[in-house]
């Protein structure tokens, strides 16, 4: 029964989606967009893979095969099945030293060993040198569609759960899972869902107002004081402005250039969002922009393709890009998973109704 109703449905396309902008982008993840077209033509499709698995890319080389973001999101997932959507750091670090000390192969071990090393040392191990990574925003698809219409509580937690980076890449992974909460409310619109999104990334903000008066009057602390924010602000604004998902490639590459590398959180989420406007929300064409962007292009397409897909739900994700994916990868299946975190809401919002009616109850 649970897989008949609309919750489901968002569940599981936020879930799948985020997967399959894993593995349309996973093969041609790193290459410059003009690399892209020159090698793959357009992107739309699940590729096999032409290169040699590696521990933060494919383990196998078929068409449908995850990367590390999608690993990463079905660990969350398992911290949240274990203890019935009450999530904590300590939760999630858990399962990740069991994946680390179950380890089978050397690809798993490494893998996992920065995540391990920064649950255990925290602040001493900072993963990649701590560069505000997308290690957590990509893998957080499961923190948004637990909080069904409520982006407070998917930010929470997931800026409670994204030890495993740095700076101000944790807020950009929970603005991430605030939009995929909010894109789960029904009717709703793409921009309401990133405006809902930033107002809660502002209701969470702790400061005094003198430092908040400083970024507006001084440009030079604007970047410092609101990264996602202004890399938000210019995805938006170039977005609406070509209304092209290929066209506003060259000036979304100049403006939202954090740093060489491509993988940092804050230009992860601005992509994402640029594409999902450029798109109006729609769920293919979000993804494939995102996977025809280049750079980190996986992880830009797994954000993009969570929001769209709890946007719209399974209905509108065309089966030959679900189907590869449930067959070739290793368990959790993702279906299975999306059924066990739907009921985990449903038992949630039904304890809180019976504590609702029970104290509403007259005397």
């Amino acid at each position: 029964m649970v897989e008949n109703t609309q919750l489901f449905s968002k569940v599981y396309g936020g879930m799948i989606g985020a997967a399959i902008g894993d593995v349309m982008g996973g093969p041609v993840e790193g290459l410059d967009y003009k690399d892209m077209e020159a090698q793959f033509g357009r992107v739309d499709s699940l590729l096999p893979y032409k290169k040699e698995p590696a521990e933060h890319t494919q383990f196998q080389n078929e068409a449908g095969s995850y990367t590390d973001d999608t690993r990463v999101n079905l660990l969350v997932s398992q911290a949240i099945i274990a203890n019935n959507g009450y999530v904590v750091r300590g939760d999630f670090a858990r399962v990740i030293t069991d994946y680390y000390y179950n380890s089978k192969t050397e690809l798993e071990r490494a893998f996992i060993e920065e995540y391990f090393l920064k649950g255990l040392y925290g602040s001493r191990k900072l993963i990649y040198g701590g560069q505000p990574t997308n290690g957590a925003i990509m893998g957080n698809a499961a923190l948004g569609v637990l909080h069904p219409a409520d982006p407070k509580a998917a930010f929470t937690d997931a800026y409670e759960l994204a030890f495993i980076t740095d700076g101000y890449a944790k807020e950009s992974s929970a603005i991430a899972a605030a939009m995929i909460a909010s894109a789960m409310r029904p009717g709703i619109k793409i921009m309401e869902v990133i405006e809902e999104a930033l107002d809660t990334a502002a209701w969470f903000r702790r400061e005094d107002p003198l430092w908040a008066k400083t970024i507006v009057t001084h440009q030079w602390a604007l970047f410092e004081g609101r990264p996602n924010q202004e890399l938000i602000g210019a995805a938006v604004e170039i977005a609406q402005r070509h209304k092209d998902l290929f066209s506003m490639r060259d000036e979304l590459y100049e403006r939202l250039l954090v740093s060489p590398v491509g993988s940092e959180a804050g230009q992860t989420l601005a992509v994402a969002v640029a594409m999902l406007v450029a798109a109006d929300g729609d769920f293919s064409n979000s993804v494939i922009g995102a996977v025809n962007y280049g750079r980190d292009c996986d992880s830009y397409a797994t954000v993009a393709g969570a929001v769209a897909g709890a946007l719209h739900g399974t209905e509108v994700i065309p089966s030959e890009w679900i189907d590869p994916i449930l067959a070739v990868n290793p368990g959790p299946n993702i279906k299975d998973v999306s059924k066990q975190i739907t009921e985990i809401v449903i038992k949630h919002h039904q304890e809180r109704q019976k504590t609702v009616d029970d104290v509403s109850s007259q005397l």
